[in-house]
């Protein structure tokens, strides 16, 4: 009896072991089968995004099809027939309607959100999402992923100019189109995001207002300069060499500058006369052109680090024509040092926003006092495009900016540039005096304050 009690007593040893070791194979099982799990489901789950994404992204390039036969059909005007006038009319037809249908304060309009305008420009079937792909997988007998685009529209009259500058782009030209270019009063810059760099390190550099480089670290964020272009109705180029004694002018530009933020003042604001002596050249006069110190802080505007606005003076007058021409009002925006490379937004302010004064157009943000926005639109000057992509049951939701308008005109950034080696580069000696040189009344250069006279 002994004998067998010995025996029981080891092989109950054995089973707990047994069942202690299985209870942990099976914990460890349990946890690599759940790891594998959420992996795949991981997997998946950013597959259907990438897959929406792309989606979305082929929304955009049919809007650019689309876009691209639109202005071919309309620069072709009533010289097509037959199938191509056809189509014309077509594309034309369903792209004007996408550009009317983005009219935010009339939800009533039947066109409202009109996400089809693109595909039956092209002629993608019936109105509806537009299928990109089909995946079949055998394993489960029904699609794997089903991509499509769900909806696209077409904007030409977005509420601001957005773009970036860069090393390799330092300076845009912006026609300041708009239905009543009369009615712009200033303009608001925005500009560097989270995208362009964090905003936990901001290295303003400045060093006597403007950026240093010497440190050798780059400065963020940058230096802008702005200038505007501008005219009335009929001009001569006279009028772009200097402002008039009244404070209207063809041409001015300021560098902004970004500063450490002054949180009592966060927004920046230019006011006109200091733009319209920007373009007096006086001597002795440095005030004239004195850099504009913006604040900058992290997420002030939109995501945007500085924000600063620029009042606009009127443009010189030929005779008794003081209405601004549409045609030749620019805005000039360049990245002088090059770097870094910074996202930029443009607004046009209107004049129901001077009525607030330091709370409306001077804050920059182009508001009235009652806080409704005061911008017009830009008209046919970059077009926005919204497409909406899924693939499954995965949505993803893209912003583009599309310009079909040559605005990559030859602009000069600067009156020269010498190249090559020592022996075949320009070589100019420049010096620095004291002495202030003048040209006199018989056109002889002679120190300032004295006039020598013809002949003397």
């Amino acid at each position: 009896m002994l004998k067998n009690k010995q025996k029981f007593k080891k092989g109950a040893t054995s089973i707990y072991v047994v069942v202690i070791a299985t209870l942990l194979f099976s914990v460890v099982t349990v946890s690599f089968i759940r790891i594998i799990i959420n992996e795949t489901n991981k997997t998946t789950s950013d597959e259907l995004a990438q897959s929406a994404y792309d989606s979305a992204l082929a929304g955009v390039e049919d809007a650019k099809v689309a876009l691209k036969q639109y202005y071919e059909c309309v620069d072709a005007g009533d010289a097509l027939e037959g199938e191509d006038l056809e189509r014309c009319n077509r594309v034309k037809d369903n792209i004007n309607d996408g550009f009317r249908s983005i009219d935010i304060t009339d939800q009533s309009n039947p066109l409202y959100g009109y996400c089809d305008a693109v595909s039956q420009a092209l002629g993608r079937g019936n109105a509806g999402e537009v299928l990109i792909k089909e995946e079949y997988d055998s394993t489960i007998n029904e699609d794997h992923i089903v991509q499509a685009y769900t909806c696209v529209t077409v904007d030409n009259s977005p509420s601001d100019y957005r773009s970036t500058l860069g090393a390799n782009d330092t300076i845009r030209v912006i026609p300041l189109k708009t239905e009543n270019p009369n009615g712009v009063t200033g303009i608001r810059i925005s500009w560097y995001t989270e995208d362009d760099g964090p905003f936990n390190n901001l290295n303003y550099g400045n060093k006597n207002n403007f950026t240093s480089l010497s440190s050798g670290s780059t400065p963020t964020p940058p230096t802008l300069s702005a200038q505007i272009m501008q005219t009335a109705k009929t001009f001569t180029i006279g009028q772009f060499d200097n402002s008039s004694a009244d404070g209207k002018t063809n041409r001015g530009t300021v560098f902004l500058v970004p500063n450490s933020p002054n949180l009592t003042s966060p927004h920046t604001h230019t006011a006109k006369d200091i733009v319209a002596k920007s373009n007096n050249h006086d001597y002795g006069r440095a005030d004239h052109n004195e850099p504009q110190k913006i604040n900058c802080q992290s997420g002030l505007s939109d995501s945007f680090a500085c924000v600063a606005s620029i009042e606009l003076p009127d443009p010189v007058p030929n005779d008794s024509d003081t209405e601004r021409n549409a045609d030749t009002f620019f805005l000039v925006l360049t990245l002088p040092y090059g770097q870094p490379t910074t996202t930029f937004s443009v607004q046009l302010c209107t004049d129901e926003a001077e009525a607030g004064g330091t709370q409306g157009h001077e804050r920059g943000d182009c508001r009235k006092t009652n806080g409704d926005s005061a911008t017009a639109d830009f008209k046919d000057v970059q077009i926005a495009v919204d497409s909406t992509g899924r693939a499954n049951d995965m949505y993803s939701r893209v912003e583009a900016r599309v310009e079909f308008r040559d605005i990559y005109f030859p602009f000069p950034e600067f009156a020269i540039q010498a190249t090559g080696s020592d022996e075949d580069a320009i070589k100019k000696n420049f010096y620095v005096t004291d002495n202030c040189i003048k040209q006199d009344s018989s056109g002889r250069y002679v120190p300032c304050g004295t006039d020598t006279g013809p002949g003397n």
